[in-house]
């Protein structure tokens, strides 16, 4: 029969906290038949040492786990079995399993692992009498686990189930095996990916203006945690009054003048973002002139031609020129497709007009 148990883990954090930790499994009475109980994967069976207990943080943001402790009883008669160490953060949705003894042998789903071989009896989780506890940095107490409203000799972990969110049962009442520490009950990973918390964009030359024709300026961010899975970021144009582009590596060119927010995304779907207002002056066309066509130009950069996509049917005339504005060639009326094979990988202008219209694009040859 299933020995079902609600709430032997409390978590003492707001429903709404970003982060959150909670006990997942807890092995505290490994088998003793053989190696049916040898959870860390080291080839011996020890009661003490092939204990554990596997935390999940529950929450959409890495968890910080520094300094938090764990008690083999939250009587005045309970010892401080273990305290993990500094800088140990848990990604969201992910484990850290605390062994009672290491060598840890095998990949645990990826899971932060972590072993109590600070102490002699290491975590000494009795398998009746005592509420395990765990206290956070602070001191105060924000876990628990009563093993006496369990069965006092299982013989395997006890394990939530669904992982996460469900009741504690005895792990063999959902699979074949005894114990999943660092994985899910079914041995499937939990999430491995340390999320990105924070962006910041800046100058690499502290300047914010671009004030020579068709200037650049080079930005770079900064995304924090240094350890996030994904720090790339995607950078964009935002709003402003001015016009500009920005490349992949951050590297803004001026089209017209006005200030303009240029925009650094996260692309591990967390969406944090920062900006940057850069103010653009000097140049020789005005953002109503750049704009007025609605013409898009595709691919940029772009390797043998560039497609134009517009509804206006009456672009009189187009001119390919370089950089400094020199003209290449030149196209009579509404041109969908422009062959650039022939040109040197560089930047390149496109001035379209239709009557007193006109817009300036400019696009990337690549290889």
């Amino acid at each position: 029969m299933k020995k079902l148990f609600t709430l032997l883990c409390s978590v003492l954090f707001a429903i709404s906290s970003p982060a959150q930790l909670i006990i997942n499994e807890v092995l505290y009475d490994p088998s003793n038949s053989g190696l049916a109980g040898d959870a860390n994967g080291d080839g011996v069976y020890d009661q003490e040492e092939d204990s554990f207990i596997e935390f999940v943080n529950a929450g959409n943001s890495n968890f910080d786990a520094s300094g938090y402790q764990i008690w083999d009883d939250t009587s005045a008669t309970g010892s401080l079995r273990f305290v993990v160490p500094a800088g140990t953060f848990v990604p969201p949705n992910g484990a850290m399993v605390v062994f009672g003894s290491g060598p840890l042998v095998g990949t645990f789903g990826g899971a932060v692992l972590l072993s109590a071989d600070t102490t002699s009896s290491h975590l000494n989780l009795n398998n009746s009498g005592e509420v395990i506890g765990i206290k956070d940095a602070s001191g105060a107490w924000v876990l628990f686990f009563d093993s006496d409203a369990l069965s006092n000799n299982p013989n395997e972990s006890y394990t939530r189930f669904p992982d996460i969110t469900g009741a504690f049962l005895q792990h063999a009442d959902t699979t074949s095996i005894l114990f999943s520490p660092g994985t899910r009950t079914d041995g499937t990973p939990f999430s491995t990916a340390f999320v990105v918390e924070s962006i910041s964009v800046q100058s690499t030359t502290g300047s914010t203006d671009i004030s020579t024709n068709l200037g650049t300026l080079q930005l770079s961010s900064t995304v924090l945690p240094s350890f996030a899975s994904d720090m790339s970021v995607t950078w964009s144009v935002g709003s402003g009054a001015g016009s500009a582009t920005v490349d992949a590596n951050g590297l803004v060119s001026a089209i017209a003048n006005g200030n303009i927010w240029i925009v650094a995304s996260s692309n591990d779907g967390t969406n944090i973002s920062d900006s940057i207002e850069i103010t653009i002056t000097n140049q020789a066309f005005s953002l109503e002139e750049f704009t007025s066509l609605n013409v898009e130009l595709y691919p940029n950069p772009a390797e043998n031609y560039i497609h134009l996509k517009t509804a206006n049917k009456n672009i009189d005339e187009i001119r390919l020129m370089d950089i400094s504005g020199a003209l290449i060639q030149t196209y009579i009326g509404r041109t969908e497709e422009i062959d650039i094979s022939h040109l040197s990988k560089g930047t390149y202008l496109l001035h379209l007009s239709s009557g007193n219209k006109v817009q300036i694009i400019r696009f990337q040859k690549g290889l």
